[in-house]
């Protein structure tokens, strides 16, 4: 009985085991193929971004200026950049498994094969670039010192460290690869697993240095980027390490509009696509910039400044005073935005001429007379002074005292003006420190300094642009606390522009833009829709007239400050209503010398060029980070000018500011008229305002004519017509 059961159980374990083995090979052998289709399809591969593409950036006109362009990079494992040796190790193991060196080589073998083979590798990478090699193993530095930075502020945050996943991805050593390049590298660089050639976008700059200050440029990303994204909770448009960001100019104050949200698709390992959504490319941005106007106006400056004997830079700004639309924001000298990154240790050295600075919104100078129109409006509106009001010059404020608050000097001499008896606007006119001592005097430092907040000054314009300073409006607060109260001096000093009060080109622009207007309003870079905020300056049509009256006599009057260099002539249709102004300057820094101890415990000297003590202490610190040295041991080393320097002098800046108003045949303003420009010439280092930026004025109203047309148009375009001939065209281009 016993064995007939065991005979029955062992029958139906046999039966269970073919059931069994039947199964196992229809499964792996006759259905096999249709089993493994099912289990491709069941597992999912990591979902895969789609890189997207900035946006484009556009003159007034439409014109392209700034783009993304296809191009291929040439990247590396990070473990190779930074010598990981985890990394090393893996790979090497990974070679001898795939026995990519031949089969019988030994684990010391590959390795030694392995480490010729990155050696050989930076060589060939260096024939797809032009630095050299040295170049490329500091292009590696840089990378993995971004790294590690991101990887030490996640570690903050997160409260340990732990790797971060740009340390799992390759990153573009050599970029903008064209198409027979990468075929080439595709080539030399196959044989090295750890390097790959794939398809990617530059950023093209056109338009070259005129307009490189406003574009701006894209930079690598940091940890300070990725921690104060703005779009860090979104996936698809958050930062990756490994991306580009605008870091200044238009590039960054524009950095919302002009990043795309990357695109994603989910597939299997069938090939299959399972979701996908596409990328979205970045918004194009329009400019209010005329870049045709840009480049004539930055052609033009660079001409008339070259004879100067002091005057290396400049700026010069154009603004249509009834919107505030900036048409030309130059800045001399520039720089080619194309090889920023190549030139960028020679630019930053360049002390003298300092072609990195964005003078139109980031340096401020001592505005000089051009604030004199607003000194007199002040005392007119809060009736300190009236339009009858007489102040006799005689060449100083005080004449028993002739050394101290005097008139300004005729050109060449150590003359002192004596203008004689003088109301506001024959004072506008010769530009009378006299009568402006006294009137400044009369308002106090407090009212002067709240008119000069109406008009914008100590306030950024409204640009946006990270670069603008807000310029300094010296008010009793702002002079309390840097440590210099107020004197009985200060608002005869405040008034012909001097002591501590200072402006930026693109404030001068829009101060003009509100004497011809009567309004003030912020400055618009981009082309927009929105109307911009208007803010009604105080002051009866009466006083208004007296400061344009006073400025149209500095221009087209015989006896006028600008006169000789200024006037244009009668039969454009306008008249210049302009203001010169030379501000006392010192002459500025260009090196410093700083004493410091080596890590061998030798003291040495370095001559570092750069414009403050703080750069030049960073520069050092670059360097040699090791060093030991007493702030209070440094000195200035070099200045310009440096034949004003060397003799203790003074020197002055520049200023001329003016709108174009249109006129009748004789030459009268007709008032009634809102003008259609603005703008400011400053020149660094130039002298008198009226001799130099007074005649570069001049040359500024004859290229805003030449390019916007004998309606001064900001949207005018000259077309050219079937014939071949050029047909004037008023027709303004929409936004």
């Amino acid at each position: 009985m016993f064995e007939q059961r065991l005979k029955i159980l062992l029958a139906m374990m046999g039966f269970a085991l073919a059931i069994l083995v039947v199964r196992l090979i229809d499964m792996q052998i006759v259905h096999a193929h249709m089993y493994e289709e099912q289990a491709d399809r069941a597992l999912l591969l990591r979902p895969k971004t789609l890189p997207t593409v900035r946006g484009s950036i556009l003159d007034r006109t439409g014109k392209l200026l700034v783009s993304d362009e296809p191009c291929w990079d040439i990247k590396v494992d990070y473990g190779i950049l930074s010598g990981d040796k985890d990394y090393h190790d893996a790979m090497v193991k990974r070679l001898k498994h795939n026995n990519a060196y031949g089969r019988k080589l030994s684990i010391e073998d590959v390795e030694r094969q392995f480490n010729n083979d990155i050696d050989r590798m930076w060589e060939q990478l260096a024939t797809f670039f032009d630095g050299g090699t040295d170049e490329l193993h500091a292009r590696a530095r840089e990378i993995c010192d971004r790294i590690e930075a991101i990887r030490e502020d996640v570690a903050r945050r997160r409260g340990f460290s732990a790797p971060v996943r740009e340390e799992r991805m390759s990153h573009a050593i050599v970029e903008g690869l064209t198409d027979q390049e990468q075929v080439d590298a595709r080539s030399v660089l196959s044989p090295y697993p750890w390097v790959e050639v794939e398809d990617s976008t530059k950023r093209v700059y056109r338009g070259g240095a005129p307009l490189a200050h406003i574009l701006g440029q894209v930079v690598p990303v940091t940890a300070e980027h990725l921690q104060s994204d703005i779009f860090a909770e979104d996936r698809l448009r958050s930062l990756l390490g490994t991306d580009r960001i605008g870091g200044s100019g238009i590039e960054y104050s524009m950095e919302a509009q002009l990043r795309g949200s990357r695109g994603e698709f989910h597939g299997n390992r069938a090939g299959e696509v399972l979701t996908s959504s596409p990328p979205v490319p970045g918004e194009d941005v329009r400019l209010t910039i005329r870049s045709d106007l840009q480049s004539r106006l930055y052609e033009m400056f660079g001409e008339q400044i070259a004879p100067l004997p002091y005057s290396l830079s400049g700026s010069i700004v154009v603004l249509d005073p009834r919107n505030r639309d900036c048409l030309a924001m130059v800045s001399y000298p520039s720089y080619d935005p194309q090889t920023f990154r190549e030139h960028y240790n020679v630019l930053r050295d360049d002390t003298r001429r300092n072609p990195l600075a964005f003078r139109a919104v980031s340096r401020q100078y001592a505005p000089g007379s051009i604030v004199k129109p607003l000194v007199c409006l002040a005392g007119l509106i809060t009736g300190k002074i009236t339009t009858a009001t007489t102040f006799t010059c005689e060449g100083a404020l005080f004449p028993s005292q002739p050394d101290r608050w005097r008139c300004w000097a005729a050109a060449g001499t150590s003359m002192r003006k004596q203008h004689g008896p003088l109301v506001a606007w024959e004072a506008i006119k010769y530009s009378c420190n006299i009568f402006m001592y006294n009137t400044g005097q009369l308002l106090g430092a407090d009212t002067l300094t709240n008119f000069f907040d109406m008009f914008g000054l100590g306030k950024e314009s409204g640009t946006g642009l990270r670069e603008e300073v807000p310029g300094i409006n010296p008010t009793p607060n702002f002079m309390e606390s840097i440590g210099h109260p107020l004197t009985p001096g200060s608002p005869r000093q405040f008034a012909i522009g001097q002591a501590e009060v200072a402006v930026t080109p693109i404030q001068a622009a829009n101060l003009m833009a509100s004497y011809a207007t009567g309004e003030y309003r912020h400055v618009s870079l981009v082309r927009t829709d929105a109307e911009s905020p208007v803010w009604e300056l105080p002051g009866s049509p009466t006083y208004w007239q007296v400061i344009r009256r006073g400025m149209f006599g500095v221009v087209n009057d015989t006896d006028g400050t600008a006169y000789t260099q200024a006037r244009i002539p009668i039969d454009t249709g306008y008249v210049l209503i302009g203001k010169t102004g030379s501000a006392e300057t010192v002459p500025a820094p260009t090196a410093y010398a700083i004493p410091y101890e080596d890590t061998d415990g030798s003291e040495r000297t370095a001559v570092i060029y750069a414009n403050t003590m703080s750069d030049a202490i960073d520069f050092l610190l670059y360097d040699h980070p090791d060093a030991t040295f007493d702030p209070r041991s440094i000195e200035v080393a070099e200045r310009w000018p440096s034949e004003a320097a060397e003799h203790g002098r003074k020197h002055s800046h520049a200023w001329f500011v003016a709108y174009m108003q249109k006129a009748d045949a004789n030459g009268q303003p007709l008032w009634n008229q809102v003008p259609h420009v603005a703008f400011s010439v400053m020149v660094e280092y130039g002298g008198s305002g009226g001799r130099v930026s007074g005649a570069i004025a001049q040359k500024v109203a004859d290229v805003l004519l030449e390019v916007l047309g004998p309606d001064l148009d900001p949207d005018y375009v000259a077309v050219v017509d079937d014939v071949d001939h050029v047909a004037d065209s008023g027709a303004g281009v929409g936004p």
